[in-house]
């Protein structure tokens, strides 16, 4: 039985995460567990870098203890992917970010993929994650929904999903959409039939991969993401 552990970003509103987990739990087969827990302390949901840099201390302690008690892997769950070299840097365990992790999926589905980013804040954000995985060549443009994170299955912003997509795949040459957040994943079957390209969820992709590199025996290179100590 393998472990992996999911970290959640916000810490209140229990409606919106009970459905994130329900989702989360339900991807993987028998054979591996989904634990899902959020951070303690700092910001309900990353709108901005600025959330990102709040939320890094509570996401390490979080990650560390999840090595500690034996866990497989571990999933951030936020398609920004904070912190992510750091918290590599602090554990021999996987540390799957969501977006690299989707943006990675993109690539083998079509030479070029657009994202789909829940608020305008954010745009600026994904283009530096970007750049930093080095895969503007694939980049067909970064969309805003305008939504904040915890509206995002409402009907309005699925409305807004489809309308960007559709201008994504029409006007940027998008061959790949890509979900800019983690919170709209429960609402991916019903979107996914309106396009006529692949639809990648951050959440499941992150979930899986984590999947796959604990069953082969994976982690992150120490040459790439030494330990402190070395």
């Amino acid at each position: 039985m393998k472990r992996l552990r999911v970290i959640f970003i916000g810490h209140e509103h229990m409606d919106f995460l009970a459905e994130q987990k329900k989702y989360r739990q339900a991807i993987v087969g028998a054979d591996t567990s989904v634990e899902v827990v959020s951070i303690k302390r700092g910001p309900e949901t990353i709108e901005q870098p600025l959330d990102e840099l709040l939320a890094g201390p509570a996401i390490l302690e979080e990650v560390i203890q999840a090595e500690g008690e034996g866990c497989d892997a571990v999933i951030v769950d936020c398609a920004l992917d904070p912190a992510l070299p750091a918290l590599r840097e602090a554990v021999a365990i996987p540390v799957v970010g969501a977006g690299q992790s989707a943006f990675a999926l993109a690539i083998t589905l079509g030479d070029r993929f657009s994202i789909l980013s829940p608020l305008k804040s954010l745009v600026p954000a994904y283009h530096r994650r970007i750049r930093e995985y080095g895969l503007n060549f694939a980049l067909a443009s970064v969309r805003c929904l305008d939504f904040g994170i915890l509206d995002l299955l409402s009907p309005a912003a699925s409305d807004a999903f489809v309308r960007e997509g559709e201008a994504a795949i029409r006007e940027d040459g998008a061959e790949v959409i890509v979900l800019g957040c983690t919170g709209m994943s429960p609402a991916i079957p019903r979107l996914q039939e309106r396009f006529e390209v692949p639809v990648i969820d951050p959440a499941a992709t992150a979930i899986l991969t984590a999947q796959t590199l604990a069953t082969l025996g994976l982690t992150h290179s120490k040459i790439c993401y030494p330990s402190k100590e070395n």
